[in-house]
């Protein structure tokens, strides 16, 4: 059963679904009446789902005062403890409701950080009574409430290789189809999209993604007709739930992929919501956005070619079809990428007026598009907490299982101190995206974070010795593995490093320097460091944080604040500064560095611009735990200039 129950009208079921989606975001699981079985009496499961919630949102409006179920629905909540109300509209709630708190919520579009929606979820997260997540990797099949759905890439039967693209392309379109309609979960194309032909049995797929069901299929292409055909497995007894044949004209597809996709949710007993509705691409504009999106989405998560290589053939798209809300998000997305990434051939202000026109016409056409979000979000300085945030929340609202958005949001909880969280949003995109390394990476990582080093070590040499050619999973490995004196661990894997050349080979060669001066007792090792690191400031004017974290765990953790007072951060709230890598300030924030531990950190966090984040948001980072002073007041007087009493 989940968590959350909502009651509203149906009047507002638009609103109903917009606030079911920010509470998901928030890692709720979340009842609301579409979720209705096709074979039960509704009364029953409305009412079994109702007493079972651990919080019942009641969403109020003139409609729902009038409604039959609504206040019934209440009252239920009501006698429980479990009623949480906010009121859509000018009506006030039938009595005794009307004598309880209600957040009004009028004209609420999906902003998270809105203060009465920041009741809704106190309120929420006080009757959830929610604490940090398992400290575990993936969750396990057995364990899993819903339903997961990997769309495999369509075989290609056109009999020219070199459409392959295209019947892809078809594949995709159909699982973005059913996930912007839809909060069903559905595995990402850079993991389900590596199965082809034998690989495709469905015991291996099952194993390998941890998905309920999969959806298969093939399209055939002659000239300007199109076939499609599809089938959706269920993968517990192999069965076949549903399988069909789909005929057109190419400029038919987008058609014939709604209906597919609207076959696949009745199956699967979810409602699809009415796409939004879009002129019929010309065939060959539609080849151009297929070709971009694959290009894109062979590549990797961070700032590689890709983006660079499908942006002029995005362009040309929104120019002979600017109606098309996927184009002008892919477009907003691979500028913002490309302009973080320092790669850029333009001003930086023509660059971010590119992004901002491309987003604003992404969601002017279709309010859903979370990566249009994800793209202003990537243009704020990274010390813009409060900007970002807000930005990651609005893109979560609209994209609960986007495992790009989840990413982003994880990697920004961790550069704040939330780890708890910053673990959460990495197994939700993890369990999305199984099969790229980098997800599995970050939920190893904050692994760490979170304390439990014996799982994070022990899940580091798992995906090393799946992905044995990964340097970040190795360089991730050494660090953690010596820092946290697991010293057998690092041993099995030091020779790896003879696998590696160019510049990962230094950057392991001087991880190496590192963890020999930690290991030994002659102190010459470790101010030769702290000289290496002096000379960089005074060269570049700046130091990364890791840097700073790795002095602390040499011994040297007052010079390191020493250090951190002659160097800069301005960079940190340049719009157009470098990334931060190594600057994430969740890096001095884990439970084992050494600097978090004096009262002068604060001064370091203040500069990074954390502390006026932390006072004014309320949200603190996990430190707060293990610092052995009242690290909250210390923010709170370093914000207001107050004096110790």
């Amino acid at each position: 059963m989940a968590d959350v129950f909502i009651s509203y009208a149906r009047s507002t079921s638009e609103p109903a679904k917009l606030i079911a989606a920010a509470l998901r975001s928030d890692g709720y699981s979340v009842w609301i009446d579409d979720d209705l079985p096709a074979h039960r009496d509704y009364s029953k499961v409305i009412e079994e789902h109702l007493r079972a919630a651990k919080a019942v949102v009641v969403l109020w409006s003139s409609d729902a005062v009038k409604s039959r179920w609504v206040p019934a629905e209440a009252d239920i909540a009501h006698e429980a403890g479990t009623l949480v109300q906010l009121s859509l509209d000018d009506a006030v709630p039938p009595l005794p409701f009307n004598r309880m708190q209600c957040s009004a919520m009028q004209g609420w579009t999906g902003d998270v950080n809105a203060p009465n929606w920041q009741k809704v979820v106190a309120g929420v997260a006080e009757l959830v009574g929610r604490t940090s997540p398992p400290m575990t990797g993936v969750a396990p099949a057995a364990k899993q409430a819903e339903p997961l759905l990997a769309v495999l890439a369509f075989d290609n039967l056109s009999g020219d290789p070199e459409l392959a693209y295209f019947s892809d392309g078809v594949s995709e379109e159909i699982q973005q189809t059913v996930a912007q309609g839809s909060h069903l979960k559905i595995v990402a194309r850079s993991s389900s999209f590596q199965f082809r032909g034998a690989d495709k049995a469905v015991s291996k797929v099952a194993a390998e993604l941890n998905v309920t069901h999969l959806l298969d299929g093939s399209v055939r292409r002659s000239g300007g007709r199109v076939r499609i055909s599809a089938q959706l497995v269920r993968c517990a007894g192999q069965v076949t739930l549903w399988a069909n044949r789909f005929d057109g004209d190419l400029s038919d597809v987008f058609a014939l992929q709604e209906q597919i996709a609207e076959a696949v949710a009745q199956a699967l007993k979810v409602t699809l919501a009415a796409p939004t509705q879009v002129q019929p691409l010309d065939p060959a504009i539609y080849e151009l956005f297929l070709k971009a999106r694959g290009i894109i989405g062979e590549g990797g998560r961070v700032f590689d070619d890709t983006a660079t290589i499908a942006l002029p053939l995005l362009e040309q798209v929104v120019a002979a079809a600017p109606d098309q809300a996927a184009a002008w998000e892919l477009l907003a997305k691979s500028r913002a990428l490309i302009l973080r990434s320092g790669r850029r051939k333009t001003p930086y202000e023509e660059g971010r007026a590119g992004v901002v026109d491309a987003s604003e016409r992404a969601l002017r056409l279709d309010p859903k598009r979370g990566g249009a979000y994800e793209a202003l979000a990537l243009l704020e300085p990274w010390g813009a907490y409060g900007a970002r945030e807000r930005l990651l929340r609005q893109a979560l609202s609209v994209s609960t299982n986007e495992p790009d958005v989840l990413t982003e949001m994880s990697l920004f909880c961790w550069s704040v101190g939330r780890f708890r969280e910053a673990l959460r949003f990495a197994q939700h995109a993890c369990e999305l995206n199984p099969l790229m390394p980098a997800a599995r990476l970050q939920v190893a990582q904050m692994l760490t974070y979170v304390g439990d080093y014996e799982a994070s070590v022990r899940m580091h040499k798992e995906l090393y010795q799946r992905w044995p050619h990964n340097f970040s999973i190795l360089i991730s490995l050494l660090n953690f593995a010596a820092s946290l004196g697991f010293w057998d661990d690092y041993r099995q894997v030091l020779g790896e490093i003879e696998h590696f050349e160019g510049w990962q080979a230094t950057y392991l060669r001087e991880t190496v320097k590192y963890v020999d001066a930690l290991a030994s007792t002659d102190p010459a090792p470790r101010l030769e460091l702290l000289g290496r690191y002096a000379s960089l400031v005074a060269k570049s004017g700046t130091v990364p944080l890791n840097y700073l974290d790795g002095l602390s765990m040499l011994g040297l953790t007052e010079e390191a604040l020493d250090l951190a007072a002659t160097a800069s951060f301005a960079h940190v709230f340049d719009p157009d500064g470098p990334l931060p890598s190594g600057s994430f300030p969740g890096t001095i924030l884990g439970p084992w560095s050494a600097l978090n531990k004096t009262p002068r950190f604060i001064d370091l966090c203040d500069r990074l611009g954390l502390c006026a984040y932390w006072a004014q948001s309320e949200r603190w980072p996990d430190c707060i735990e293990w610092t052995p002073y009242d690290f909250k007041a210390l923010v709170r007087r370093r914000v207001t200039g107050a004096t110790p009493a």
